[in-house]
């Protein structure tokens, strides 16, 4: 097995609100190897994204900080380092996909002016070497007529193209490890099914391990090696892609996958829902975060979260109830 490039460790995320303090992260652990996908998937406030922008030190500040666990990079801490440090590793050897392309990208500044300014933070290039970089990375992402784009702004853009652009900027300096935040979100599918092409085909050709953030099992299925899946800030199964689909142990992870529509699904028929509610943040319960929802609860499961336990090698869950269901 190889060595983990990145190793999440209990971690811990919490934001001060007026209504008080809010623990949007619970004790998240999870590696990324060396070239591999992992994919971390989960419905909308579980915590991926936060996640994410833990392990990028990118929280809202001063509300959120990271108030325990470890992020080893390459053997370096990134919670502890100091912002000039993180800065260093920030957009050199971890590129961050976000969610929204617009809102990612300046809109007074030009694609170019934005390309190479990464370039030029990070490389020994003057500007006319950061422009030609900067074309050769627009070509390499699949930009039609590079040279004019530069000079273009983010809105004379189409949304596929405005990802691009934001996926060139992720990759400028060759990073080790690509975090993608939800990279396919309000793209019609047939851009999506090209940026994750897309994703995939630079990741094997710069050897970089991407960490894949996403509600959609089927991207999932598709691109990742391994997955966590999370719910209310905490990991609640984890595995290979293949156990995940044909095993799943978690109530909530076997919730995910009912909800699928497949080929055989009957016309018109009501697909399988998980009923309730996700519970709220500042009032999560203190036994298992998943049990006002699950179908197999017992009384012992509304008293103390569970821990968790180790299947094989890779898979592991967060259930009481496990091997009986």
């Amino acid at each position: 097995m190889k060595e983990a490039l990145l190793e999440v460790d209990s971690l811990v995320t919490e934001f001060d609100t007026d209504e008080g303090r809010v623990r949007a992260v619970d004790g998240v652990s999870f590696s990324v190897r060396p070239g591999e996908t992992l994919g971390i998937v989960g419905e909308s406030g579980c915590g991926k994204s936060v996640t994410a922008l833990s392990i990028m030190r990118l929280l809202p500040q001063p509300a959120g900080q990271i108030a325990g666990g470890s992020l080893l990079f390459e053997g370096r801490d990134l919670a502890r380092l100091t912002i000039p440090e993180m800065e260093s590793i920030r957009g050199n050897q971890i590129g961050m996909v976000f969610q929204e392309p617009m809102t990612a990208l300046n809109p007074v500044h030009t694609i170019g002016r934005q390309l190479t300014e990464v370039l030029l933070l990070h490389k020994p290039l003057s500007t006319a070497e950061a422009m030609a970089e900067a074309i050769t990375i627009l070509n390499q992402v699949g930009i039609p007529s590079p040279e004019v784009r530069m000079g273009e702004y983010p809105h004379q853009l189409s949304g596929g193209m405005r990802q691009r652009v934001v996926i060139a900027m992720a990759l400028a300096c060759k990073p080790s490890l690509l975090i993608a935040d939800e990279p396919t979100t309000a793209l019609d599918v047939t851009i999506q099914a090209q940026i994750l092409e897309l994703i995939r085909q630079l990741q094997h050709e710069l050897a970089m391990a991407v960490m894949l953030i996403t509600h959609d099992l089927g991207v999932i299925a598709e691109t990742c090696d391994r997955v966590v899946v999370m719910y209310a800030g905490k990991v609640v199964e984890a595995g290979t892609v293949k156990q995940l689909f044909d095993e799943p142990k978690h109530p909530y992870t076997k919730g995910l996958l009912a909800s699928i529509p497949t080929l055989d699904t009957p016309p018109k028929s009501r697909l399988s829902v998980i009923e309730g509610m996700v519970p709220g943040l500042m009032d999560l319960p203190t036994g298992c975060r998943f049990a006002n929802r699950c179908p197999h609860v017992k009384s012992y499961c509304e008293e103390d979260s569970p821990t968790t336990e180790r299947i094989d090698e890779e898979h592991r869950v967060a259930c009481y109830r496990w091997e009986e269901i």
